[in-house]
């Protein structure tokens, strides 16, 4: 079910040439989708008269068009003169943005340009809407029908805004239709397989419903989602089939919240009062980077050993140099007695212990690029497992930490069971 027809135009060269990544647009689909909105279409341009009128002209055909960017004071910024040539008006003074510039500087304490004084100049026909957050103005303009919002580029500020000020009148002045989703996390299945495996219950799916895989560094996403005038409805319907859908892939999922499988494990240990080190090689203290990232991990987390040299993992851990020696740094010998080590070393309920050759060197015919031993170490014993990820050193550092962390989880409700 569809609502009213929303564009998103980005405006910026920085854009274009990679300089600076483009979060807007997502952010902005995501909260419209939250709002009971749709965004149809993003586009990103440079910062050229041309590129703006003719992306400005390909937006008629919507309700609603959001512009970020190139309102600064430099001279690259050109969109208010472009939005007064496509709006046939022309730049004026005004007081209140003025007043608004003057403030936002007075209470950073810093003196004000007559470059910054240029900002309030703007279209004589807009509707100024206060930016709180910076000195670059948010203006509301309509032509034909088509409402055009335009907003400031810096992330923050454009944020702050649309949430403050345009989000409300939005709603006021357009029609929304309730928006609701699922998300699922799973991990030990590719995204083909895991469509192969749900194929008749996506099938099967009511029209005003949709599934989204969104794949990443060894996990699958699934977003379900909706959109029905009767809310209620559409409530009831994706609690049925998200019950459907977890019937199917049950083994796979480790959440239902959409969250890193870090926080699931994260979660599991604070539920259960239990504690976890890492001995790491081949992850590179990557295991606790992530880890460390979530607020409060220190209360279950005692910390990690990048052991990535070789003598390393004797000196500190306590794997036999003998062991090394003969079944050689990456093998099940030695990943457990790292795990082990660990453990005991830092006196945790679990040790998790990674050796691998993530390359793009190093590989050999028992061991190529992508092969990685990960051992997690418990209070009845431990266990390890062979995995290959790969020849990208960056991808076979992200999926070795993931399935380090879906091991353990599972090991944390085998030993927690009644």
């Amino acid at each position: 079910m569809k609502g009213i027809v929303i564009k998103n135009i980005s405006i910026g060269d920085e854009l274009l040439i990679g300089q600076v990544i483009n979060t807007n647009a997502a952010w902005l689909g995501e909260h419209l989708s939250d709002a009971g909105f749709q965004l149809d279409s993003a586009l990103t341009i440079g910062d050229s008269e041309k590129a703006i009128l003719e992306a400005f002209n390909a937006c008629m055909d919507a309700d609603l068009v959001l512009v970020t960017g190139g309102l600064g004071p430099t001279a690259d910024d050109i969109t208010k003169p472009t939005v007064c040539k496509f709006f046939e008006t022309e730049l004026e003074f005004c007081q209140e943005a003025y007043d608004n510039i003057v403030s936002l500087f007075n209470r950073r304490g810093f003196q004000m340009s007559e470059r910054n004084r240029s900002q309030a100049m703007l279209p004589k026909s807009c509707c100024y809407i206060p930016n709180t957050y910076g000195t670059a103005p948010c203006m509301w303009l309509e032509k034909k029908g088509v409402v055009f919002v335009f907003m400031p580029g810096v992330p923050f500020e454009m944020k702050g805004i649309f949430n403050d000020e345009l989000l409300p009148r939005i709603k006021e002045r357009f029609h929304s239709v309730p928006y609701e989703k699922r998300v699922i996390m799973t991990t030990g299945i590719g995204e083909s397989f895991l469509a192969d495996r749900i194929k008749d219950w996506e099938e099967a799916l009511p029209d005003f419903l949709s599934l989204a895989y969104l794949p990443q560094y060894g996990m699958v996403r699934l977003r379900l989602s909706g959109r029905h005038e009767d809310a209620e409805l559409l409530r009831k319907t994706l609690d049925v089939e998200v019950e459907k859908l977890t019937q199917l892939i049950s083994e796979f999922i480790f959440s239902m919240q959409d969250q890193p499988i870090e926080r699931t494990v994260f979660d599991l240990l604070i539920n259960k009062g239990m504690t976890f080190a890492s001995a790491e090689s081949c992850t590179g203290g990557n295991i606790a980077h992530v880890f460390t990232l979530i607020s409060g991990s220190s209360e279950v987390y005692k910390g990690t050993a990048v052991t990535y040299a070789t003598p390393m993992k004797t000196k500190v851990l306590g794997v036999p140099a003998e062991t090394i020696e003969r079944c050689g740094v990456v093998s099940q010998e030695v990943v457990e007695a790292m795990a082990k080590g660990v453990r005991e070393l830092m006196d945790a309920d679990f040790g998790v212990a990674t050796t691998g050759v993530a390359g793009p060197s190093g590989g050999t015919d028992e061991n190529p690029v992508g092969t990685v031993w990960i051992g997690v170490a418990t209070p009845n014993g431990v266990v390890s497992k062979r995995f290959n990820f790969g020849k990208d050193r960056e991808n076979v550092i992200n999926r070795a930490t993931i399935a380090a962390y879906e091991m353990l989880r599972q090991q944390i409700l085998i030993t927690s069971a009644p």
